[in-house]
């Protein structure tokens, strides 16, 4: 998975929507596809204008994700919102400010107000789950 910082001075150097979204598409192709078993009401995110989906797996303390969307755009989001938390501790997770941080990516050109309601569906589940 790519870093958080690396993805950070990508988004934080594109200086046109089109760079952001070339970028952001770039990075969906870095995520992994969920499978069809995968993709279930139990793994979806309520309140996501696109459809998407999140897993959370904890071994030994630490969290890890799968995520998947039927979005582009979105794919690209969740790479950057999963390089944040994964392989963290959940009280790591908890202490973190997700949308302050991600704030400072400049993703608000992209974010309508029901793309903004599923990226804070996705941080909830993320912070909330178990």
């Amino acid at each position: 998975m790519a870093n958080y910082l690396e993805i950070k001075q990508q988004l934080q150097a594109c200086r046109s929507k089109e760079d952001t979204f070339k970028t952001l598409v770039t990075l969906s192709k870095t995520l992994p596809r969920l499978s069809a078993e995968e993709k279930t009401e139990q793994h979806k995110v309520k309140g996501c204008e696109s459809a998407v989906w999140l897993i959370m797996e904890e071994i030994d303390g630490i969290r890890h994700f799968k995520a998947d969307s039927d979005a582009k755009l979105m794919r690209g989001v969740l790479v950057a919102i999963l390089s944040l938390v994964e392989g963290k501790t959940f009280g790591d997770i908890q202490s973190m400010d997700l949308k302050a941080e991600l704030t400072e990516l400049n993703l608000s050109s992209y974010l309508t107000s029901s793309r903004t309601n599923g990226v804070f569906g996705i941080l909830d589940k993320i912070t909330v789950s178990a």
